[in-house]
């Protein structure tokens, strides 16, 4: 079963202590800030891709711990980064990345170079070691940036909804994935909930009535 890591920004909380205490209650995942940016990150599997379980994060994080994701994080790394993050030296990560240890697919190209120094975002580089370099990154799978390009246009509009069509384009993406896929699509515990508790809404969903033509007969 793949296993997707969701790197989000959410909004500052008014309680901390309260987010914490609420967020490690229900997820399996992390909670920093950093440089005045809180980032939450989630394990979620049972999905068929990255686009779906990031969607999935979204609403449990506003249902399960009232915490507003306003776009997907890139976690950008430099060459000390990921030399850290996969225990070599930065020599060997320089050689990586020149291509002089390792010939086939080259090394992701980088997504800046701010002052000279370059970065790369950290699912790139990690789907790269996955294949050229196995058991060298993490196990889960993270966001491409097409995907994240994705979700941050999703996240956007899902939340200038009102409640109501929250619900009616919850149920249209259920029905939709069932119809697409021939078995059964696994969510774990927690996306489980997230997704029925979400039809739970207080009070009735009002629809609007059409507005009369101002057409005489």
């Amino acid at each position: 079963m793949t296993t997707y890591a969701l790197r989000f920004e959410v909004d500052p909380p008014t309680d901390r202590e309260a987010l914490e205490a609420a967020f490690y209650e229900h997820f399996d995942g992390l909670l920093a800030e950093s440089f005045g940016r809180w980032l939450v990150t989630i394990y979620m599997d049972g999905h068929r891709n990255g686009i779906s379980a990031a969607q999935c994060a979204v609403m449990e994080l506003k249902d399960k711990v009232d915490a507003t994701p306003r776009r997907t994080d890139r976690d950008l790394v430099d060459a000390a980064e990921i030399a850290r993050r996969i225990g070599r030296s930065r020599e060997s990560i320089r050689q990586l990345i020149a291509g002089e240890r390792r010939k086939g697919m080259a090394f992701p190209t980088p997504s800046g170079a701010p002052n000279g120094k370059r970065i790369w975002e950290w699912g790139t580089v990690n789907e790269w070691l996955r294949i050229n370099l196995p058991g060298e990154g993490d196990t889960e799978r993270y966001l491409s940036k097409d995907e994240c390009a994705v979700v941050d246009a999703w996240i956007l509009r899902w939340a200038t909804m009102p409640r109501d069509q929250h619900v009616r384009t919850e149920f249209f993406e259920i029905t939709a994935s069932e119809a697409i896929y021939s078995e059964p699509r696994r969510r774990s515990r927690h996306a489980t909930e997230a997704w029925v508790s979400s039809w739970n809404v207080p009070g009735p969903v009002v629809q609007r009535e059409p507005v009369p033509s101002s057409k005489s007969g």
